[in-house]
């Protein structure tokens, strides 16, 4: 398996476990580390490779680090979430902040990650995606939104509810589609953490790039299957 299908392997495996038990995250951060564990189990992602910084004065040995960091500079001031670089581009790494020549590196992967705690969707959307321009494989944009409201069906909290769930999340995702990179996939989750109902099929929603699929969460070979369809 190249690592390519590993990297979406781990990121369909953090999605699901996200989508079954959403209370493990609480923030965009406890989602960043989240993926970057499981994509750390990866056997390339393990091992730490030479940079070109040496142990010493005189000294052949070589510091060296791993192909993945997380809050690594993506220019102009910004921070992209996790990045994963190509072993040669490491070895060119010429200093201690991991740069070559002053300038960050561009990754061969890169992951922008988004919450229902982002205040403005679609301006988060609009940054993100210029974060991950200089990518030079594939970019991930993931964001997931948890509904914390506990009313019911067909009362006016419910509708209000609904309307704030599709202004400040959905319509966001469907007017960018078709703006995005092609380089850069998008994957958006809905959880209906509240939803009080024998059937667990619409307890998610997984936006297709068309509309939003009502999922069973109960169901992993169904999720990964709509989740790795965004990814490819």
């Amino acid at each position: 398996m190249g690592l390519k299908s590993q990297i979406e392997k781990a990121i369909a495996k953090t999605c699901i476990k996200i989508i079954k038990e959403p209370l493990i995250y609480f923030s965009e951060a406890d989602v960043q580390q989240l993926l970057t564990e499981n994509l750390r189990a990866i056997p390339a992602l393990k091992r730490l490779y030479p940079t070109s910084v040496n142990k010493g004065k005189g000294s052949k040995a070589r510091f060296a680090t791993s192909l993945i960091h997380r809050e690594y500079g993506g220019g102009l001031g910004r921070r992209i979430d996790i990045v994963i670089f190509r072993e040669e581009d490491v070895k060119g790494i010429k200093d201690v902040n991991l740069t070559r020549n002053k300038e960050y590196l561009d990754p061969e992967y890169a992951f922008e990650l988004g919450t229902e705690k982002t205040k403005d969707t679609e301006n988060h959307l609009i940054k993100d995606l210029e974060k991950l321009e200089n990518v030079k494989n594939t970019g991930y944009l993931i964001h997931f939104f948890k509904d914390t409201t506990q009313a019911r069906s067909g009362t006016l909290s419910r509708v209000k509810t609904e309307q704030k769930i599709e202004r400040a999340f959905k319509s966001a995702f469907e007017y960018k589609r078709e703006e995005g990179n092609n380089k850069v996939k998008m994957l958006a989750i809905l959880l209906r953490t509240y939803r009080d109902q024998v059937r667990m099929r619409g307890k998610c929603e997984i936006f297709n790039g068309e509309k939003w699929v009502k999922r069973n969460i109960n169901k992993d070979a169904e999720l990964r299957d709509a989740i790795l369809s965004q990814l490819r």
